[in-house]
């Protein structure tokens, strides 16, 4: 039985600022209090009988391991400026096996861990798809959850103006004592899965908020980080939009619209490592968008495609107090084989972003080069990206990448919308075969028997 707590860019910056801060993102813990014995969120086929006691590439995470990453955010960087957790909490389980009170009991037993172990730090949290019981069906207006988080999270928030945004979609907006201002939204409501919302014009007036919040923001002369869970654009490389069309159009639209002021956007969700690069109605590469590692490795599961193995990640971000851009990552992960082996919880650096991807800095910019760079899929940056996606999963465990999987990691950097997306991916296939056909050509010889060419 498991020991835990029972449930009760515009411009490119080429140096880093003299005023530079850090802060970390956190996403997708998906405790599951059943780990050692009923193992409700493990893969039916591939059940553990000896579970690591930090984990298991086909669970989510035991309590020990939620623990360990909190613990590790305060050895390693205590005094952060701010914390970004980007939801998911809840394990995935059948709503049959969770009700109302075991998600809040979840929800509060996280909440009281990182109040604990770190005190004062301004935490900026959202839901994610499977924090609402029943999961995945957020609805457009107040409900419990929303109530009675809001009363966890309110001295984090610590704005009273807030709480009727909260209580009504589990939204908000704060800026930080730097001056930045932060968008928290709910991107649960958009959902495939969301019946709730489905038939709804903009779900809990959220669109019309954010529009209205970065208006605001840009008379203001602001700049914006926006976090929520799930990210807008197309995964990776499954090839889905994770929102319903609806929403993601005018959601992406109003984040265009307002590029010029967004410094950065972090999500979680896919329980990989991985940017975008959103551009603004021009077409010039304006807003990053950073997605977090989870902490639990378990695989996701959707129609015919299983996902690849990954480590347990935590994320240190570095950024520029004044203009609030991020400047690098640091990449914390758990070897989870190692800890399990040795029982020993060492979160190491997997890589420093401007150190291993040799860029300057993390604005749109520099991203869009290095996307650039991606699409050759021999290339280092390349072969970085693949692992650090799988957060440097073991070896035996690590899976190639090669063609259409190719196409789609590189064409979900730039392009949000399927159309693109798609005529993208066929240019890269279509210029694939005429590579293939010239090279076959160059390998024939004349009739005469001398060699015309080989292609390397």
């Amino acid at each position: 039985m498991d020991s835990s707590p029972i449930l009760v860019m515009t411009a490119i910056l080429t140096i880093a600022s003299s005023d530079s801060g850090f802060f970390w993102h956190i996403t997708d813990f998906h405790y599951d209090f059943t780990y050692h014995d009923r193992q409700l969120s493990c893969n039916p086929n591939a059940k553990p009988t000896h579970p690591g006691q930090f984990g298991d590439f086909w669970c989510d995470s035991p309590w020990k391991l939620v623990n360990s990453s909190v613990h590790a955010m305060a050895k390693l960087k205590q005094n952060a400026d701010f914390i970004l957790w980007t939801g998911d909490t809840v394990l995935h389980a059948s709503d049959s096996d969770l009700n109302y009170d075991v998600n809040a009991a979840i929800h509060k037993n996280t909440t009281d861990l990182i109040k604990s172990v770190l005190p004062g730090v301004h935490v900026y949290a959202s839901f994610g798809n499977h924090d609402y019981w029943p999961n995945n069906q957020f609805p457009p207006a107040n409900n419990r959850l929303y109530n009675d988080t809001l009363e966890r999270w309110g001295p984090w928030i610590n704005d009273s103006s807030q709480d009727n945004y909260f209580r009504k979609g589990a939204y908000y907006t704060v800026k930080t004592p730097q001056g930045l201002r932060i968008i928290s939204l709910n991107t649960n409501l958009y959902y495939t899965s969301d019946k709730e919302t489905v038939n709804v014009s903009d779900p809990a007036d959220q669109l019309q908020w954010l529009n209205a919040t970065l208006v605001n923001a840009k008379t203001s002369n602001e700049k914006v980080l926006i976090t929520a869970h799930i990210s807008p654009g197309v995964h990776t490389p499954s090839s889905i939009l994770w929102m319903h069309e609806k929403f993601h159009t005018p959601l992406v639209d109003i984040l265009q619209t307002h590029a010029d002021i967004i410094v950065g956007m972090f999500f979680g969700h896919d329980h990989s490592d991985g940017f975008k690069v959103l551009p603004d109605k021009t077409g010039t590469s304006m807003a990053p968008i950073f997605i977090a590692p989870s902490v639990t490795p378990w695989r996701y599961v959707i129609p015919n495609e299983i996902g690849p193995a990954h480590n347990p990640g935590i994320r240190l971000v570095e950024y520029d107090r004044t203009t609030g851009r991020p400047l690098d990552i640091t990449q914390y992960y758990l070897d989870l084989k190692t800890a399990n082996q040795n029982a020993t919880d060492n979160w190491e650096v997997e890589y420093e972003a401007k150190k291993d991807y040799e860029i300057p800095d993390l604005t749109a910019a520099t991203l869009a080069k290095l996307a650039s760079k991606i699409k050759d899929p021999g290339s280092k940056e390349f072969k970085n990206y693949w692992r650090f996606y799988t957060v440097s999963a073991p070896t035996e465990m690590l899976e190639a990448c090669v063609n259409d999987c190719h196409s789609a990691v590189y064409c979900g950097l730039t392009f949000f919308d399927m159309d693109s997306f798609r005529a993208c991916q066929n240019k890269m296939i279509s210029g694939s075969s005429q590579l293939f056909s010239v090279g076959r050509m160059m390998t024939t010889f004349v009739t005469s028997g001398l060699l015309i060419a080989i292609a390397l």
